[in-house]
C-alpha cells in the first residue's frame, strides 16, 4: 500500500507509474519545444514555449490520440509539426501533420496495413520525404509529398530496406540503403526527378551510417559512421570527392550521437563508455576536445544545440533519473527542464549499478552491471535475477528501468550482462555471435551465472533469468542448454523458433533478419539447431511466458509454441497474453499488468 506523500513498500504499479519525457524537437524560431511524454499513460505530444530553444513556460498536451505517438519533427521553417503513430504497436506507422503546431492533426498517409518511415523535410518546408512499403510489403520505396496539395510521387523503388535522410538545396535526396543489413549500409544521392541514384562514400568492408548532418549545399557533411573503423565516430565527408576524414575517435568506445553547431564549427558527441554517456565537445578547426561529463550516471538518447550554439538540449535518463529533458552549458553544467510525477517513489528507492568485467569461457572480456538489492543480506545470500537485453545488436545501458527497482526493493540482486554480440563495443564484438556463433553468447551467460553463483553474498540455488525479445531467446537457450543452473525464467516476447520466425515476422524485416540469423532456405538446418523449441523438453523449472497479440517483430506464435509445448509436457509454465500491443507495452495499464505478473511470479518461484 502507498500512503500519500510517503512510499511504504511501493508496488510494481507504483514504480511503473513513474512518468517520463523525451524525443524533443525545437521549432525553427526557437520559440517552441515539442516532446513525447507518457504523462497520461500513453506517449503523446506535449509542447512548451521556449526562448532560443530553451524550454521556458508551462507544458500543454498537444495530442490526445487513442494510440501512441512514435516520432515527431518540426519543419525547418515555420512551425508545422509532423508526427507518426501506429495501431497497437504494430509498427505500421502513419504520418500526420499539425499545421503551425496548433489545432487538429490531419493524416498525410492513410494505409494502415502498410509501413511509413518518417524521413525528412525539404529546406523550404514545402515537401517531405518518407519510405513506404505500399507497393510491395517486403520493399521500402522512397516517396516525396507536396504538403500544399497532398500530391505524392514514388521517386525510387527500393529492393530492400531504405530511408531518406536529407534534402540538399538543389532538390537531391540523401538515401540510406540497408538492403544487405542494418550494419552494412550504403549512402546514395537520389535525383527525385529522374529516379537515378548514385553511390557515395564507397566502401569494400561493411559500414553503417548512424546519422548524416548535411551542409545546405550538399557538398560536405558530418557523418557518424564506422566506415574504415571498428567503432562509430564523426567524420567530415567531402561528398563530391567521396572522401571521409575522421574528426574525433575515442579508442575502444563508440560515439552514439552527434550534434553540429549552427555555425558548423563544433560537434557535440555522445560517447558510449561501457553503456554510460559522456558528452564531449569537439572544436573542428583546432581538434581540441572538452569533456563536459553528463547530468548523472546515465544515457543521453538525443542531443542538439540551442541558443544559437551556446547551449545543449537533450533527453537523458539514468538508473536514478527517469527520462526527462535537460539543458547543458558548454562548460558542463546541466539542469533538468521537465519534471514529471514519480508516483510517490522516494529517490532513495532508485539504485545505480556497479560496472564489472569477467573473462568468459574462451578468455573474451565481457562487461556486466550488478544492481545491489535493498535491505540486509539474507543468511543464505541474495537471490539473483539475470536481465538480458534484446537485439541482439543492442546494449544494456545505464538507463531507467522502473521494474528493475522493484526487484531490488524486493531483495533481489540484478545482473545485466552485455554478452558478445552486443553493440556499443565495436564491430568485431558485435559480430561475435553471427550465424554459426549464435550460441557463444549463451555460453557467456552461463559462465557469468557460475561466477555470480560462487560469490559469498549470493544464493546459488536461487538464480533466475529474464529477457525481452532476443533476450527472451537467451532465456530459453540458457534454460535448455543448462537446465539445472536456473531456478526459473521469464520469457517476454522471445524468439523460440527461428524457422517459423522467418515466415511470420513483418515482411519488411525478413531480409534484415536473414542477414543476422541465417537464410531460411540455405541455412535451414542451422536455424533448426539454434531454435530452443526443438529442445524444449529440457526445461523443467518454472517459466513465465508473456507475449502481445500484435507483435510484428516476434509474432505471438513464438510464445504460444513454448506455452503449448511445455503445457503438453506437464511442465510448470505460466502464460500471459496481452491484447492490442506489439513488441513492447505502450499503455500504462498493460505495463502494470505485465510487470505485476512478473513480480508475482518471482516472489513465488525465485
Amino acid at each position: 500500500m502507498t500512503v500519500p506523500g510517503l512510499s511504504l513498500s511501493p508496488s510494481m504499479s507504483d514504480f511503473m507509474s513513474i512518468r517520463e519525457a523525451g524525443n524533443e524537437t525545437v521549432s525553427a524560431d526557437g520559440a517552441l519545444v515539442a516532446y513525447l511524454s507518457n504523462e497520461t499513460g500513453l506517449n503523446q505530444i506535449w509542447i512548451r514555449p521556449a526562448v532560443d530553444g530553451r524550454p521556458d513556460g508551462p507544458a500543454r498536451q498537444l495530442t490526445d490520440l487513442p494510440e501512441r505517438v512514435t516520432a515527431l519533427a518540426f519543419a525547418p521553417k515555420g512551425r508545422d509539426l509532423v508526427f507518426t503513430t501506429d495501431c497497437g504497436m504494430d509498427e505500421r506507422h502513419q504520418i500526420w501533420l499539425i499545421p503551425e503546431a496548433s489545432g487538429m492533426p490531419r493524416p498525410l498517409t492513410q494505409a494502415p496495413e502498410r509501413v511509413h518511415v518518417w524521413g525528412c523535410w525539404s529546406p523550404e518546408a514545402d515537401r517531405i520525404a518518407f519510405a513506404s512499403n505500399e507497393r510491395d510489403a517486403m520493399m521500402m520505396d522512397i516517396h516525396v509529398m507536396v504538403l500544399a496539395t497532398g500530391e505524392r510521387r514514388c521517386v525510387w523503388r527500393g529492393s530492400g530496406y531504405a530511408e531518406p535522410l536529407a534534402f540538399a538545396a538543389d532538390g537531391r535526396l540523401l538515401i540510406r540503403d540497408s538492403q544487405r543489413s542494418m550494419r552494412d549500409q550504403d549512402l546514395l544521392w537520389l535525383n527525385p526527378e529522374s529516379g537515378e541514384a548514385s553511390p557515395l562514400l564507397l566502401h569494400a568492408d561493411p559500414a553503417q551510417y548512424l546519422s548524416v548532418k548535411l551542409d545546405p549545399d550538399g557538398v560536405r557533411a558530418i557523418v557518424l559512421t564506422d566506415q574504415d573503423s571498428d567503432v562509430t565516430r564523426p567524420c567530415l565527408a567531402d561528398l563530391a570527392k567521396g572522401e571521409l576524414t575522421p574528426l574525433h575517435e575515442v579508442p575502444g568506445w563508440e560515439i552514439d550521437k552527434v550534434a553540429v553547431s549552427p555555425d558548423r564549427d563544433r560537434v557535440a558527441c555522445v560517447v558510449n563508455r561501457e553503456g554510460v554517456t559522456r558528452i564531449e565537445l569537439l572544436d573542428i578547426a583546432s581538434g581540441e576536445v572538452a569533456d563536459l561529463g553528463a547530468p548523472a550516471m546515465g544515457v543521453a538518447s538525443s542531443l542538439s544545440f540551442i541558443e544559437d550554439g551556446k547551449a545543449l538540449l537533450m533527453s537523458f535518463a539514468g538508473p536514478t533519473e527517469p527520462s526527462a529533458l535537460w539543458t547543458g552549458t558548454l562548460d558542463g553544467d546541466f539542469a533538468r527542464v521537465t519534471g514529471l510525477p514519480r508516483a510517490g517513489i522516494a529517490p532513495g528507492m532508485l539504485a545505480a549499478p556497479e560496472l564489472h568485467r569477467f573473462d568468459s569461457f574462451d578468455g573474451l572480456s565481457v562487461p556486466y552491471f550488478i544492481y545491489p538489492p535493498a535491505g540486509s543480506r539474507p543468511e543464505g545470500g541474495w537471490p539473483v535475477l539475470f536481465m538480458v537485453h534484446g537485439g541482439p545488436e543492442s546494449q544494456w545501458k545505464a538507463g531507467f528501468r522502473p521494474d528493475l527497482n522493484h526487484y531490488l526493493q524486493s531483495g533481489i540482486m540484478v545482473v545485466a550482462p552485455n554478452v558478445r554480440g552486443s553493440s556499443g563495443y565495436g564491430r568485431r564484438y558485435c559480430a561475435a555471435d553471427d550465424r554459426e556463433k549464435r550460441m557463444d553468447p549463451v555460453r557467456d551467460l552461463i559462465a557469468l551465472r557460475d561466477l555470480i553463483a560462487a560469490r559469498p553474498d549470493t544464493d546459488a540455488e536461487r538464480i533466475g533469468v529474464m529477457g525481452q525479445s532476443y533476450g527472451g531467446f537467451m532465456v530459453l537457450a540458457a534454460m535448455t542448454e543448462a537446465p539445472g543452473k536456473w531456478r526459473c525464467g521469464v520469457d517476454i516476447y522471445g524468439v523460440s523458433n527461428f524457422t517459423t520466425l522467418m515466415l511470420t515476422t513483418g515482411p519488411w524485416r525478413r531480409r534484415l533478419r536473414a542477414a543476422e540469423y541465417g537464410d531460411p532456405v540455405a541455412d535451414a538446418e542451422l536455424l533448426r539447431e539454434l531454435s530452443p523449441i526443438n529442445r524444449i523438453s529440457r526445461i523443467g523449472k518454472p517459466l513465465l511466458v508473456i507475449h502481445a497479440s500484435d507483435d510484428p517483430r516476434v509474432p505471438i506464435e513464438q510464445g504460444e509454441q513454448v506455452h503449448a509445448a511445455l503445457r503438453g509436457l506437464g511442465r510448470p509454465v505460466e502464460y500471459l497474453r496481452i491484447e492490442h500491443e506489439g513488441h513492447g507495452f505502450s499503455r500504462l495499464a498493460n505495463r502494470c499488468r505485465v510487470f505485476e505478473t512478473v513480480a508475482s511470479f518471482l516472489s513465488r518461484r525465485l
